[in-house]
């Protein structure tokens, strides 16, 4: 499967694949976790917030650090900080050592994604770089499942042998910490690539271009913020449906994303990369507006599965895609950009979210919709141009 690259590109995608299943494990058992620890949905807020927005600001900062530091050790000390903060995470010794380790997470989320993106575009010779982005998503996203999957059964299996909830879910979440142990050992092993220029020249050309993949990935962020968090109790509230019912749609959602992306660089060459993510984010917003007439839970978490492949397999397209406007030291300051515009964006979201569906569990799919189509029509008008490149 990964044959065709270089020794340090295979280390790189085998280590992401392999640290994912934790990254998401982590994910998914927190509130549960949190909530076992005695916190409340107050104390969560807050925690989630504090990472969220951490993680926007290093987003901007990902790609200054890299041009002193190189890719590669901007990745390690990502991941030594990620490393420290969940080591917090797990102790949970109060609310302060808690909100320091979100903290530190946030920290690792914002260089981490902006510079992986970077280092791999750079490991892999240019016609194989869609491939080479779709690969490691796939294989991610399949590790996802896994993770997923670990994190909904083990901790009702610890409390059936006899253990405290809070026990049974903290030596749980403490497994999260094996997402260091693939990643570290990964990148002392692989080579750094030397970026020549330290410095960015801002000139309005460059500018431009962060602006025309961000405005649309904001928009994105925007839509995916108001509905996204909520789907699970959207299944709640509308079917009736139990928890451990619902986390099978998502536990299929993450397996059918990291199947369905295999398929993707090919649909690339034959149609163009504009054209493959346009069409795929068009139908998609299509399923989320007509979500809310459905009325049977199996067909609409079969709808949610679908929309969920189209709308998230093309990102690693859209990233690789992305990279090839770029110069190498530009690189991971341009994706950190247009990663930090979709993340504050998905954060406003979440309050319009919760106001909307107060009102209504329809209206957040129309608003979504809505601001989905909004920025298709914008990425095709701004790339339509470059579809054969």
């Amino acid at each position: 499967m990964l044959s065709n690259y270089g020794r340090d590109a295979k280390i790189l995608i085998g280590a992401n694949a392999l640290g994912q299943t934790f990254l998401w494990f982590s994910f998914f058992i927190m509130p549960f976790y949190l909530k076992a620890l005695g916190y409340g949905m107050k104390a969560m807020g807050a925690f989630f917030s504090a990472q969220t927005i951490v993680g926007g600001l290093f987003f901007l900062l990902a790609g200054p650090v890299s041009l002193r530091l190189g890719y590669r050790k901007t990745l390690l000390l990502s991941a030594l900080l990620g490393f420290l903060g969940r080591v917090l995470q797990v102790l949970a010794i109060n609310w302060a050592s808690l909100f320091l380790g979100f903290t530190l997470v946030g920290v690792n989320m914002g260089l981490r994604q902006p510079n992986y993106n970077a280092y791999l575009s750079e490991l892999v010779p240019e016609e194989k770089r869609h491939e080479a982005f779709s690969k490691s998503f796939g294989l991610g996203t399949l590790f996802n499942s896994l993770g997923v999957l670990l994190a909904g059964f083990l901790p009702g299996y610890l409390i059936g042998t006899g253990l405290a909830e809070e026990t049974a879910y903290k030596l749980t979440f403490s497994l999260s910490l094996l997402q260091f142990a693939f990643v570290v050992p990964a990148l002392l092993l692989v080579r750094d690539v030397e970026v020549k220029e330290k410095r960015i020249r801002w000139e309005r050309a460059l500018i431009t271009k962060i602006l025309k993949f961000s405005l649309p990935s904001a928009l994105i962020g925007l839509g995916a913020g108001i509905t996204i968090p909520f789907m699970s109790l959207y299944f709640k509230l509308r079917f009736g449906e139990t928890l451990s019912t619902i986390s099978y749609v998502f536990f299929f959602q993450q397996l059918a994303m990291g199947l369905g992306s295999f398929g993707l660089p090919e649909l690339v060459r034959r149609y163009g990369p504009v054209k493959v993510i346009t069409s795929f984010q068009g139908i998609a917003t299509f399923l989320f507006a007509i979500f809310p007439s459905i009325e049977t839970f199996t067909l609409a978490g079969a709808v949610y599965v679908l929309r969920a492949i189209l709308m998230n397999i093309i990102w690693p397209i859209n990233s690789s895609f992305m990279m090839g406007f770029f110069k190498t030291e530009e690189k991971a300051t341009a994706n950190g950009i247009q990663q930090a515009f979709s993340t504050f964006m998905r954060g406003i979201g979440n309050s319009i979210g919760g106001t909307l569906f107060a009102v209504s569990l329809a209206y957040p799919f129309y608003a979504t919709a809505i601001l989905y189509a909004t920025a298709t029509a914008l990425f095709y008008a701004f790339f339509i141009g470059h579809n054969e490149e």
